[in-house]
């Protein structure tokens, strides 16, 4: 017995030892790789957000059903299916935050498929869901491998929402789940078919769990909707029956209840609630397996507004399960001129906020990350449903194939160009255009955005949209323009967002007259802009960012773009001359120009035209210029909160500066200067940012202040030199030495008809003066002090011992120093 007890021991040290070599081979194979397990996390999954199901107690059990059929050793698959916006990705998102706080698995990894699985993106996904850097890898096949190599050695769960067909685990680079290795797979899917078909690709059916999720109980559909309606409008007793036969045209599905409550939630009259529930009845769909939901649905699509509707039906041109912007919203309003009787840019936007802001709280937009939006994939597709040919009420067309798998559009699809306003179709795999047998009178809108295309066809494509008004072919592979988008006589939008090939436009870019905007951001390779631009007289936007070639602009190009708003040219080569700032000067519309390139504006006559100009120079510097001092007065108001190094050098007419948004302030040779503020016109907090004032040859400069000024005025200011200012009298006035709270240097020199450096002395004299922070004073060359000021001389000797000064240092006599005071005392 004592032998076999040892064999035991000795079979147990052998194995030990096994797997002791095996772990360290796999810890030298990681090292080799370059994928070492000091590049992975702890992260064990995705935090996901979850919507509140209080009051669902059905939803609540089937949460425990799906996480304890997962659990079930002889369950490998287990796949929930039922209707769109049944509630599938909510039952998920609870059963992957579940896993994550506890310990049944290592690794949890949620993944959206979608109809058209984009798996480049799936698998960063799956890798930011186990905490790995992608970006160390070589290339895809890299990733791939890494991560199936990965995946091996984890127990995982992996959680696949919204699939339309049968996906291979290879393209996930996801080893199958067994019943030896314990991971397994969580998915939903509309159809039972597609969950079955995929379920026992790579398990026995035996291991395959089926969850059909069901509508709501009448009792927690009832909860739901009070919850978006208000219970202080469903509890109303004429309101109350009314909401319940509302709610029944609902059948329980949670998209509806929420889209159709969040709708009510303003109506609180019987007449509104009758109204609404007489169009509920009237509302129907023929779309097959769809009809239920489209019928509730389409009651929210036609309350909504007309700009509202053409808002929401541009979204859906976007793929399914993408997030966009605002700006691509902002882009739509601009070009559609859907925004009747608005000009301006910034109420185009803040208007466009505002319908957002609308169809998010009608449940047609959904938040995403980094202030984007996306839409529900059953909310989409009724907006495709309403823009196809197969809804006869809309006279509206749309081809939405956006991220299709096409090379070039079939002859059919160029058939149905002819009849379509918008078509998209960004993100496929387009690499050619068609040449186009008919016109396509409606079109309005055609987006080739991250697509593959690398040209337009040089005849019989753009001729054919004469009533084009957007075109985007961001991020394309485009080299040039065609002469023939002289066609587009009606566009209103180009973007050419980050086309990186892209030399040069043509001359014929100058005929589209009627263009608002022009985005040019990350042309990158783009080295001259065509001078028939200035034809452009309707522009309103011009984007030049990151433009890192493009080094100047054509003389006389700028001078023609009377309506331009915004000109952003940050991180461009633009070196701007006097002959470009000119010409700024006669863009009467210019609200903003960002551009670190301006860096002197001089002899030119400065007014109104130069606010967006000095907003975006870094260091504001005007030399021999002509000033208008109305223009001064808000001229750096948006610009307080970081401030700004602001010269004024021999320039005429400036009578007042800035106070607001200017940290250090320099007046050399200004002759119509008397004082930097009156305190009578001046605002609360004045100058509150200046830190560091320097006034030099200012001479008609009599004093700091003319009145008493409002508490905050100067609050920071620590530095003030001032020399050569031979009408200075009195520097600081009654009231503006308590505000001096921050002053620690003063320098006066070269001052001959200086006084008094403070209007009263017997006020000082009294305490009055709060300085602790003023450690040096230089006063020299300043006779008139000598001679007068001796009380000023005793005063300051008594502020220095009560305020425990450093340095005072006063000189007088204009031939030679005469040292009257030196008081140094060292702080302990």
């Amino acid at each position: 017995m004592f032998k076999l007890l040892l064999l035991d021991k000795l079979s147990l040290s052998k194995r030990a030892l096994k797997v002791k070599q095996d772990v360290e081979n796999l810890y030298q194979e990681e090292l080799k790789s370059g994928w070492t397990v000091a590049s992975i996390t702890s992260q064990k999954g995705r935090k996901l957000d979850t919507v509140s199901i209080q009051g669902q107690a059905r939803t609540e059990e089937l949460i425990h059903e799906i996480i304890d059929a997962v659990l079930e050793d002889r369950h490998v698959v287990v796949g929930l299916y039922g209707m769109g916006g049944i509630g599938k990705t909510t039952l998920l998102r609870y059963a992957n935050e579940h896993f994550r706080k506890t310990e049944q698995f290592e690794s949890v990894i949620f993944t959206t498929v979608s109809a058209t699985p984009n798996f480049v993106e799936i698998r960063k996904q799956i890798a930011k869901s186990l905490g790995l850097d992608h970006s160390i890898c070589q290339d895809e096949d890299d990733l791939k491998e890494r991560l199936f190599r990965l995946l091996q050695t984890r127990k995982y769960i992996l959680i696949l929402d919204d699939m339309w067909e049968v996906v291979d685990l290879d393209e996930i680079c996801i080893p199958a789940p067994t019943k030896e290795n314990g991971c397994k797979i969580l998915m939903a899917s509309r159809s039972k078919a597609i969950a079955t078909r995929f379920g026992i690709r790579f398990v026995a059916k035996d291991s395959l769990q089926l969850i059909q999720v069901n509508k709501l109980r009448p009792d927690e559909a009832w909860k739901l909707f009070v919850q978006k309606v208000g219970e202080n409008i469903t509890s109303k007793p004429a309101i109350e029956p009314l909401a319940k036969e509302v709610l029944r045209k609902c059948g329980g599905l949670p998209l509806a209840i929420v889209v159709i409550g969040g709708t009510m939630s303003t109506r609180e009259t019987k007449g509104e609630w009758r109204d609404a529930l007489r169009e509920l009845e009237q509302s129907a769909s023929n779309l097959e397996g769809m009809e239920e939901v489209f019928a509730i649905l389409m009651f929210s699509f036609e309350k909504l507004e007309q700009l509202e509707q053409s808002l929401f039906l541009y979204c859906c041109l976007f793929p399914e399960d993408s997030s966009f912007m605002i700006k691509s919203l902002v882009d739509f309003a601009t070009g559609e001129e859907t925004l009747c009787g608005m000009q301006e840019l910034g109420d185009m936007r803040n208007k466009v906020d505002v319908l957002v802001g609308k169809l998010r709280n009608s449940s047609m937009l959904e938040d995403d990350v980094d202030g984007r939006f996306k839409m529900h994939d059953v909310i989409r597709e009724l907006g495709v449903w309403i823009t196809s040919s197969k809804s006869n009420e809309y006279h509206s067309k749309f081809i939405a194939k956006a991220r299709a798998r096409i090379t070039e559009a079939a002859p059919d699809d160029v058939l149905e160009w002819h009849k379509a306003t918008k078509i998209s179709l960004m993100q496929s795999e387009i690499e050619s255009l068609p040449l186009l047998p008919h016109l396509c009178p409606q079109l309005h809108t055609l987006l080739l955005q991250r697509t593959r295309i690398k040209d337009i066809p040089q005849l019989h494509f753009l001729e054919q949209m004469p009533t084009l008004r957007i075109l985007d072919l961001s991020r394309t592979r485009i080299e040039n323009l065609p002469p023939s988008i002289s066609h587009l006589v009606n566009l209103r939008l180009l973007c050419l967002r980050h086309c990186y090939d892209l030399q040069k436009l043509p001359p014929e870019i100058g005929m589209l007259v009627q263009l608002i905007s022009l985005d040019l951001l990350g042309c990158e390779s783009l080295r001259e802009l065509p001078v028939e631009m200035n034809r452009l007289n309707n522009l309103r936007l011009l984007n030049l960012r990151w433009t890192f070639h493009l080094e100047r602009m054509p003389h006389g190009m700028l001078s023609g773009l009377h309506k331009l708003e915004e000109l952003d040219a940050l991180k461009s080569g633009l070196k701007w001359y006097t002959n470009d700032i000119e010409d700024l000067s006669r863009l009467t519309c210019l609200i903003s120009i960002k551009s670190e390139g301006i860096r002197e504006i001089t002899k030119m006559k400065v007014s109104h035209w130069f606010k967006p100009i000095a907003k975006c120079m870094v260091k504001l510097r005007l030399r021999n210029c002509d000033i208008d001092p109305s223009a001064m007065l808000n001229l750096l108001e948006d610009s307080s909160e970081f401030g700004k190094d602001v010269n004024f050098l021999s320039s005429k007419g400036l009578t007042c500066v800035p106070t607001r948004g200017c940290t250090r302030l320099t007046i050399q040779g200004c002759p119509d200067l008397k004082t930097l503020l009156v305190a009578e016109e001046a605002e609360m907090n004045a100058f509150e940012s200046l830190q560091d004032l320097v006034l030099d040859s200012v001479f008609e400069f009599e004093t700091l202040c003319i009145g008493v000024p409002q508490t905050g005025c100067f609050s920071n200011l620590e530095k003030i030199k001032i020399q050569r200012c031979p009408n200075l009298k009195v520097l600081f006035t009654n009231g503006v030495t308590r505000l001096l709270k921050e002053l620690r240097f003063l320098h006066v020199h070269l001052c001959s008809q200086l006084v008094n450096l403070i209007s009263e002395l017997t006020t000082i004299c009294h305490f009055d003066l709060n300085w602790s922070s003023l450690s040096t004073v230089f006063v020299d060359n300043c006779p008139r002090l000598e001679r007068e000021g001796l009380p000023f001389r005793s005063a300051i000797v008594s502020i220095i011992e009560k305020e425990s000064v450093s340095l005072f240092l006063f000189f007088t006599a204009s031939n030679h120093y005469m040292l009257c005071i030196i008081i140094q005392k060292v702080l302990v």
